[in-house]
């Protein structure tokens, strides 16, 4: 198989065109068609999106897993970032404050205390004296994405209004632009809307950091669909519906379902140029960074053409990266 250079995702995203700041009304955002190259606001995006569709969305929550306090006896910083939850007491963890931070070591901050349990991937596993989801609810904020400064008012803003359940520590951002209108404009337009989990991880933030995209391990991160959701969204792409995905996390889990027939587990699917799309027909999906494993997606379903599409953009002044605005691509070759 011929590996594909890392250079072939790679391009300069100007700090300028990163979205520091969220539309306030979603609706103002921006879609560009990348058939017709033409640039839409979200206010008329039932208009965009091809008649007899489906569109399917990823519900999963954005947990306020940012937990800043103090150190009791000495006041230093601390902040403690959530990863996943093991159980009522317990999770991993990323730790920071000044200093070594050693397994076994026991540190009594403001409101609770924590021990630190064992060494887990780039963080630990923490023990904590009072109960995990009451620390979130009392102590912890959303947790933006590391390009974006970090502001009180944008928090409300990364989260979408109709998500629930699932342990996210980033949002489907594809999914922001969408409102309680939008989705009576897209059901009154025979647009059906249908929902699954998968509980975006850290390392969608990752650049890959191989040499050939092939070689890079990517992360896995836990799904869930029900099955007869699954079942009707394959019933629908027969009848002739269009299957549009609303963000990579979302097209990724529907073609590892397709893969596997597991309607719960883990994922690491990469998707890299040169795959077979079984399910998804459009993708919807904001401007990624430069060498990430989303911008991998975005190689595979528009060949290296992706160049240009991202320069068209920059250069009508689109905004990229979570808060920015997005891009629908067809998908071509479906061999379901």
């Amino acid at each position: 198989m011929n590996k594909t250079h890392i250079s072939n995702l790679n391009y300069h995203l100007p700090k300028s065109s990163i979205a520091q700041d969220p539309y306030i009304n979603p609706e103002d955002s921006q879609i560009l068609d990348a058939e017709s190259m033409k640039i839409y606001k979200f206010e008329s995006i039932h208009n965009v999106i091809p008649k007899r569709s489906l569109l399917v969305f990823n519900n999963s929550q954005v947990i306020d897993v940012r937990v800043k306090t103090n150190k009791k006896h000495t006041n230093g910083n601390v902040e403690i970032f959530i990863l996943r939850k093991v159980d009522e007491y317990s999770a991993d963890c990323l730790l920071k404050f000044n200093g070594a931070k050693k397994v076994g070591e026991h540190i009594e901050l403001e409101k609770f205390s924590i021990n630190i349990i064992k060494n887990v991937n780039d963080g630990f596993r923490l023990e904590f004296s009072l109960p995990l989801d009451e620390i979130i609810k009392i102590y912890g904020s959303t947790p933006l994405p590391p390009y974006i400064e970090d502001k009180d008012y944008k928090y409300e803003h990364y989260k979408t209004f109709f998500s629930k359940n699932g342990f996210s520590v980033a949002a489907s951002t594809a999914a922001l632009h969408f409102t309680p209108n939008l989705f009576q404009k897209l059901e009154k337009n025979d647009i059906n809307l249908r929902f699954l989990n998968l509980d975006i991880g850290l390392g969608t933030f990752k650049p890959i950091n191989t040499e050939y995209i092939e070689d890079y391990d990517i992360h896995s991160e836990d799904y869930e669909i029900n099955e007869d959701t699954y079942n009707e969204i394959i019933s629908k792409k027969e009848d002739g519906y269009n299957i549009v995905c609303v963000g990579t996390t979302t097209l990724r889990t529907l073609e590892h379902v397709f893969k596997t027939s597991m309607f719960k587990g883990k994922t690491n699917l990469f998707i890299t140029n040169g795959f077979k799309f079984n399910v998804a027909d459009y993708l919807i999906t904001n401007f990624h960074a430069p060498k990430s494993s989303l911008l991998s997606i975005v190689h595979a379903i528009y060949g290296d053409s992706w160049k240009k599409l991202y320069t068209f953009a920059l250069e009508n002044n689109m905004k990229f990266l979570s808060f920015g605005d997005a891009v629908m691509f067809k998908i071509k070759h479906n061999v379901l």
